[in-house]
């Protein structure tokens, strides 16, 4: 088997050129929110880009702030969400990483995440004249028959958009393959981060946070699975049998993308994050017993951010026990608003459970809108209430 690496560098680098190639090739390329059902778009031949990935990549890059800056030629408000505003600013910044992404012909955008993609994603329709598909999914709950209906006519008038723009047909034995390798690579998501239950764990939160990219640019395919069933394995393989006293934390909420480049000396063997519960966001459930479309709604209308309050605290409380957890950093991200509403419930329920927490205030990739000396002092005051 290839290692983990060496696949994981081959998506990384055929998602990049994925865009050009279909230029040359003649084949359409969508721009998509993350929870966007791409099983069916591929299953139509579309080239799917995620630019909430490529803020993430500039973010990483050290490119972010620069990129955020550059969108005020465009006159937009640095209040906006930072993923946004790196998009917008790429139009006006002479060298983004990997060349930026190519215009696309379409758009499809999803409200099961957070309120501002569909409406960032409408911006971009009006600015530059793209044809745009927004896909209402209702609050999850329960009653998961009631919303059935509602969201399957959606998928059905989204295939229509589709073949509307680009003459392409749905190819149903590719969409179930695209089903049944996406359920796979879940499973396998989930699995790795269950390795994380052991003492010591085998994996670093940053290891896992940089294994986000297959979940997303790649979910449907059999690379991710054998990316993920490569990792598992290293990790079993290098087990360290030797327990060492750890305080064990889970960050909850968006991850800080610089995290470790700003704050080089906050984290080490002895105060570590086991699980950042913002990467189990992606362990979508598609059940087996279903149909292709009912596997997708059922995926699909129940992610994290569309679930109601409750439910995301019972799931976080749920974890911090799972993982035999020491203490939790909530981070208060910005520039997502439907992420906030949890943090101050959660806290109420970790206290009564007697977990420690503390509220870390910032951005995922806007660097220049937080302190990052009052950042660094709340984890380190932190770490030391810990230890005591």
């Amino acid at each position: 088997m290839a290692s983990s690496k060496s696949i994981l560098a081959k998506i990384f680098a055929e998602y990049y050129l994925s865009g050009a190639q279909a230029r040359q090739e003649g084949r359409p390329i969508a721009y998509v929110t993350a929870f966007t059902p791409v099983e069916i778009l591929r299953a139509m031949d579309v080239v799917c880009l995620f630019p909430e990935s490529y803020a993430v990549v500039c973010s990483a890059s050290n490119k972010s702030q620069e990129m955020i800056q550059a969108s005020t030629m465009a006159s937009f408000s640095q209040d906006l969400c930072s993923y946004s505003l790196i998009s917008f600013g790429a139009d006006h910044y002479p060298r983004p990483p990997y060349g930026g992404l190519p215009r696309p012909d379409m758009l499809i955008a999803t409200n099961n995440q957070c309120g501002t993609t569909f409406l960032w994603f409408k911006l971009l329709s009006q600015k530059q004249n793209i044809p745009l598909f927004i896909i209402d999914y209702p609050a999850a709950n329960p009653n998961q028959s009631a919303t059935r209906p509602y969201i399957e006519e959606q998928y059905k008038e989204l295939i229509k958009f589709v073949q509307k723009h680009t003459d392409r047909n749905i190819n149903t034995q590719e969409l179930n393959e695209q089903i049944i390798c996406s359920r796979k690579a879940c499973d396998l998501w989930l699995r790795l981060h269950e390795l994380n239950k052991e003492v010591p764990p085998p994996l670093t939160a940053t290891e896992i946070v940089d294994s986000l990219f297959p979940m997303l640019a790649a979910k449907g395919t059999p690379s991710a699975c054998d990316f993920y069933e490569a990792l598992i394995e290293e990790k079993q393989a290098i087990r360290n049998e030797n327990s060492t006293d750890s305080l064990r934390l889970l960050w909850h909420g968006y991850p800080m993308w610089f995290l470790r480049k700003r704050f080089p000396d906050c984290f080490d063997d002895a105060f570590q994050v086991v699980l950042n519960d913002y990467t189990l966001w992606w362990n979508l459930d598609y059940p087996d017993e279903q149909g292709d479309m009912d596997a997708l709604i059922s995926a699909y209308s129940k992610t994290y951010l569309n679930r109601t309050l409750n439910h995301k605290i019972d799931w976080v409380d749920a974890l911090a026990r799972d993982y035999s957890v020491d203490g939790v950093i909530c981070h208060a991200n910005r520039s997502c608003r439907r992420a906030l509403a949890d943090i101050v419930p959660l806290r109420d329920r970790l206290h009564k459970k007697e977990i420690p927490s503390v509220i870390i205030e910032s951005d995922m990739a806007h660097a220049g809108c937080y302190s990052g000396e009052q950042v660094k002092l709340r984890i380190e005051s932190f770490r030391e209430s810990l230890s005591i």
